[in-house]
C-alpha cells in the first residue's frame, strides 16, 4: 500500500508554515482539514507543546525539538533548525512514502473523515455503516472476523444480531468496491466471518457466502 499521509502545519513564523505547507503539497500530500485531529504528519515550527493526534506517524519539528521527548517511540521524527535545507525534509518525506510501499497490496487509501475508500486515484464514497465495517476489516488483514464479532462491535441494534445484515453489507460493499475497481477485498469464510484479503488475480469472480 502507498501511503497518503495528510499533514498538518503550525507554525509561529506564517511564512514558514507557508513554506512547510507548499512543500509538503508539492510532495504529494494532503493538508488535513481545519479543526481535526486526524492526520499522519505533523510539521510544526517555534510551538511549546503537542497538538493531539489520533494517528501521528511522524514529525517535521522546526526550532522546537524538545517536544519530541513527547512523542510515541513509534512516531518518525525529523528536527530541523532555521535555516534548513528543503533537501533534508524531501529525503524525511520520500522516505515516509517508501516505507509504506509493499509489492504484494493494492494502492488503497481509506479516509476515515470522508468515509472514502481510494484505490488507484479512484474514489468511491461509502455510507457509514459500510465505511465501519470495511474499516473494521481492512484494519485486521488476513483476519478471520466472525460475524458475531461484527454485529458486536459495529451493530448497537439488538434486533440485527439474528439477521443476516453482516451478509447484506458485504454485498453493498462488495458492489460499489469489487465491481468499480476489479479487486476482491472481503472473501468470505464458510460458518465464521469475513477476511479482508485483497485479491485481483481472479477479476470479480464469484465468492461463494458462508
Amino acid at each position: 500500500m502507498v501511503i497518503k499521509m495528510k499533514f498538518k502545519v503550525i507554525a509561529a513564523d506564517p511564512l514558514c508554515g507557508r513554506l512547510l505547507t507548499l512543500e509538503l503539497e508539492r510532495l504529494g500530500l494532503t493538508p488535513a482539514r481545519e479543526g481535526t485531529q486526524d492526520f499522519e504528519l505533523l510539521a510544526a515550527e517555534g510551538l511549546t507543546e503537542l497538538p493531539k493526534a489520533r494517528r501521528l506517524e511522524a514529525a517535521v519539528l522546526v526550532d522546537c525539538g524538545l517536544l519530541s521527548a513527547g512523542l510515541p517511540d513509534t512516531v518518525q521524527v525529523l528536527l530541523l533548525d532555521r535555516p534548513f535545507a528543503l533537501a533534508e525534509l524531501r529525503a524525511f518525506v520520500k522516505r515516509l512514502q517508501s516505507d509504506g510501499e509493499t509489492s504484494d497490496e493494492p494502492d488503497l487509501w481509506l479516509d476515515e473523515e470522508d468515509q472514502t475508500v481510494t484505490y488507484n486515484d479512484d474514489t468511491v464514497k461509502l455510507t457509514g455503516r459500510e465505511f465501519a465495517l470495511f474499516s473494521y476489516l481492512h484494519a485486521r488483514p488476513g483476519q478471520t472476523i466472525t460475524r458475531g464479532e461484527l454485529l458486536r462491535e459495529l451493530w448497537q441494534d439488538e434486533t440485527a444480531r439474528d439477521s443476516n445484515i453482516i451478509d447484506v453489507y458485504v454485498k453493498y460493499i462488495r458492489t460499489k468496491l469489487d465491481e468499480r475497481f476489479g479487486v476482491r477485498f472481503l472473501r468470505a469464510v464458510r460458518g465464521e466471518g469475513y477476511v479482508y484479503e485483497p485479491d485481483n488475480g481472479d477479476k470479480l469472480k464469484e465468492v461463494s457466502e458462508a
